[in-house]
């Protein structure tokens, strides 16, 4: 298909496209969270803790430089998913003058559920693709996210799978 003079569209940025990506695995997970039972979850929660937190719980300073948001914020955002009994913090098993925030067996149920999310979402994205291209895409999105890691040196590197990844 070409445009009104001739040329064809112009093909928006990457960036652009991933963006769109992340807005629709977001809405997704929005929309199958509250039907699961978890309608006091909002974007900010699992975009800024769920997606960031360690399986055997995380300092909040680390949460915070991980989501690339203020201590406050993550207090605030800690704060509320702790009032819903999503998360709780406990003392530091390797420091007990320090606190880590770790996931309630609530915030498990729903971390699951935005696991099923993301299978489900790939599972599309691969019917689509196909599964060669899919796999692909993987290797070529885990190779872009690898670089980041040695570009920045503050970036997460090594840390434990979030409560999000799949097994």
């Amino acid at each position: 298909m070409s445009s009104a003079k001739g040329r064809p569209p112009a093909v928006p940025p990457l960036a652009m496209n991933i963006s769109a990506l992340f807005d629709a695995l977001v809405k997704a997970l929005h929309k199958a969270l509250p039907a699961a039972g978890f309608a006091d979850i909002r974007p900010a929660h699992s975009i800024n803790l769920f997606r960031v937190i360690d399986a055997e719980g995380t300092r909040p300073s680390e949460l915070a430089r991980r989501a690339g948001v203020t201590p406050q914020a993550m207090a605030e955002i800690v704060r509320y998913l702790e009032d819903h009994g999503y998360a709780e913090r406990l003392p530091d098993p390797g420091d007990g003058r320090a606190r880590i925030v770790r996931l309630t067996p609530r915030g498990r149920e729903a971390a699951a559920v935005a696991g099923q999310v993301f299978t489900d979402l790939e599972a599309k994205w691969e019917e689509h693709l196909g599964a060669r291209q899919m796999a692909h895409l993987r290797e070529m999105i885990g190779e872009l996210a690898s670089l980041r890691d040695r570009a920045d040196p503050y970036a997460i590197t090594h840390r434990t799978a979030s409560p999000l990844a799949r097994e």
